[in-house]
Formats: C-alpha cells, structure tokens, sequence
C-alpha cells in the first residue's frame, strides 16, 4: 500500500471530485450528517472554521483549508474486500495517523499530535478508469470539533509512515519497495516500446504508454522539443529521471537510448522532411501538413494542484470548441474556460481529466458510457461534439445544495 498526503486550497473542488465522480462510492462520513451534497459537506466544515476564526492564523481564515489523503493498496492486497474492509482500513489509517509525533522532526509542538478522529471527514472509494484498480480519497477539515488547527508540517511524510507501519502490521509490500518495483515495470515498457518504434517520435512514444494505462504528462520548449516528462501508474508518478538506467529515459538521453537499440535503422535512415504529428482523441497520427493542421494551439490543463494534461489541437477544431462552448446551462458559479477545457480534454481522449474539470465548475458531470470519437468521424464534427459534452458535463445537478 502507498499513501500520500497534502493540504488544498480549493477544498470545495476536491470534495465534489470525491463524491461526484463516476461509479464512487461513500465510505464513511465522520461527524457529517449522511446523504448531504459535496456542497452542504464542505459548507460545514467552513462553518466550524469560521466559528474558531479569532484562534485561527489571529482571525485570518486558513489558505489550505481541506487535508486531502489518497490511500491505494495493491490489486492483491484489496482483492475480494467489501465495503466493511474499506472502512476498516480508513480508520485504522485516521487512528495511526493522529498516533504519529513529528514535533522532533519539525522543531513544532503543533506537530506532536494530529486530531482528524475529532474533525469531520468524508471517504470515498474511486476505481481507476482503466486498471478498475481501487482506492481511498480523504477530504478532512484542517481544523477539529473543539478548534485546534490540524497541523500540516510534513504532512506527505506523515502519510507514508503511517502506510509502512500499516504494511508491516498487515504483511504487505513495503511502499519503498513497491516504488522499486514499479519504476522497474514502467522502464520496462519504455525501453519495449523504443524496441518497436521504427524512428523516435515523442507523440508515439506518449501514445504507446498510452495504450499500456499509463499517463503522461510532457513538458515541451516553446521553440518545439521536450524538456521533461513525467509517467503516472495508478497514483503515482515518476519523473524520467527515475526511470531507466543511468538517467537513459530522460529527454537528453532518451534519442541516443533509442539508436543503440536500432543500429541499423539508425544508419540506412534517409534524410526526408519531418511530417508534423498531431494528437488526436484514441490515437497518435503521422500526417502531413493540410490547412487544418497548419496552426496548432497548445494548452496545459491543470485539473488540481497534482495533474496537469498537455492538449494539442489544430486551430480550426479549437475555434469550434469555443464558438460551441455556451454557459447558458451551466453552473452558475461556472467560467467558461473550464468548460472549454473540458471539451479540450475530451477531444484528446482525457475522459477522466474532463470529468474532474467538469465537476470542479460545479458541474453535474454526465453519462459518459460509450463516449469516444466515431473511427470515420471527421475532425472539426469531433469538436463540436466535444464542445455539446462539455456543456452537458457542466450543467448545475438536479437537486444540489447551493
């Protein structure tokens, strides 16, 4: 099992992602009424901050206000659970996590002891969209039923201690050991999928991670060329530096990495102009440039303060998405640049991504089964369709508390 911790600011957004999203279920609601909004939930947790304010940062209301906790054991240690298990390890996670006294570590009194058995909490249960692998998000109060301010010094620490001792209580994996094995697997995958590209490509390179579930985060040089890129397994991520050997997978190394694994290709290869490669929705395309490729329009979507997705698109397909964006029906408290963010998620395949931004402005989200381009569909119909789902996932849900 792994687990990590942070203190968020948009506490708000994270609660309706934890309540909201597809297929979750509610695990426990600690010291909230059951079957209220993600609204109502995060509207009384302001309420017993704003009750303690004069005690809180000398009356100033807390930036970070909201502890947000992701709990993922392993496919095999969960397999077979019931709802009961889930809560059972939800509680022994609060009970070891308010045990733990890093007031050494961190030179604070504030730190000897957490209380978030005495604040109000809500834990979900997600299923990851591709693996279906399963997993627990915590939305707590920073601050307790009595007005002491959970203390977030170390607090992503705090979170794999207490994921270690729970492994060795339980005889499970070892969360340094599962990143061991895990940045093995994916290095694995990247030196195959280099093996079976016939040139180096970067958008290949992404698609085929792609295509094994994993996700990929690029960042790319204004004047063209990558100079970082992250991989994400489940909840974790990994920077290229961790990957490979020697640091081989990392962007200055990675085209050389490649011709070692292809001498002769690297050889025989003729000079030729470079086709312009553009991602689309499901899939990866080498074409050459048309008048609809000509222009493309680049934008880095941040979802939450831990993801942020890459979308390329052609300047034809975004002037749609934002001439059929509307907030007409939307949220009322909705901009829209999330809703046209949405559709720009959608159009590049980021489901999961357009849902999480979907639900941020306050929207409902919408049934998404079966969603994905039609294989003959034409670009430019994609957007626009797109772009009628992203005003569908952001209409204000039926019978939410405001």
């Amino acid at each position: 099992m792994i687990a990590k911790a942070s203190t968020i600011s948009h506490g708000a957004n994270a609660i309706r992602y934890s309540v909201n999203k597809e297929k979750a279920d509610i695990v426990k609601a600690n010291l909230l009424p059951d079957n209220i909004s993600p609204e109502a939930m995060y509207g009384r947790m302001m309420l017993i901050q704003r009750k303690f304010a004069e005690n809180i940062n000398k009356g100033r209301p807390l930036g970070r206000n909201v502890i947000r906790i992701e709990i993922s054991p392993s496919e095999e240690e969960s397999r077979g659970w019931t709802m009961d298990d889930w809560a059972s390890l939800s509680n022994e996670f609060i009970r070891v996590f308010d045990s733990i006294d890093l007031s050494g570590k961190t030179k604070r009194a504030s730190s000897k002891q957490t209380n978030l058995k005495g604040s109000q909490y809500i834990v979900a249960l997600h299923r990851d969209s591709k693996s279906g692998i399963l997993h627990l998000h915590i939305d707590a109060n920073r601050v307790d039923m009595d007005g002491k301010v959970n203390d977030s010094h170390k607090i992503g620490e705090r979170a794999v201690m207490v994921a270690n001792i729970i492994n060795e209580r339980r005889g499970w994996v070892q969360s340094e050991e599962i990143g061991i094995r895990h940045r093995a697997e994916i290095s694995d995958s990247c030196m195959e999928i280099l093996r079976t590209m016939d040139k180096f490509s970067w958008w290949q390179y992404e698609a085929e991670l792609v295509k094994q579930g994993y996700k990929v985060h690029l960042q790319e040089k204004k004047g063209g060329g990558v100079y970082g890129y992250s991989i994400k397994r489940g909840n974790s991520i990994y920077k290229s530096s961790m990957l490979g050997v020697g640091r081989n997978l990392t962007p200055s190394k990675i085209e050389a990495t490649w011709a070692k694994l292809h001498p002769l290709e690297r050889k025989s290869e003729p000079t030729k102009p470079v086709p312009q490669q553009t991602r689309t929705a499901n899939m990866t395309s080498t074409i050459q440039p048309t008048p609809l490729q000509s222009v493309m329009r680049h934008y880095n979507i941040a979802t939450d303060e831990y993801h942020k997705f890459h979308v390329e698109i052609p300047e034809a397909a975004d002037t749609i998405i934002r001439q059929n964006c509307s907030l007409e029906e939307a949220h009322p408290l909705a901009k829209i640049e999330e809703i046209q963010h949405t559709a720009l998620l959608l159009f590049v395949g980021y489901l999961d991504a357009a849902t999480s931004m979907a639900v941020s402005s306050g929207g409902g989200g919408s049934d998404t089964n079966g969603w994905g381009r039609d294989k003959d569909e034409d670009e430019l119909e994609w957007a626009r369709r797109c772009a009628r789902m992203a005003n569908s996932m952001c209409k204000r849900k039926k019978g939410l508390h405001r």
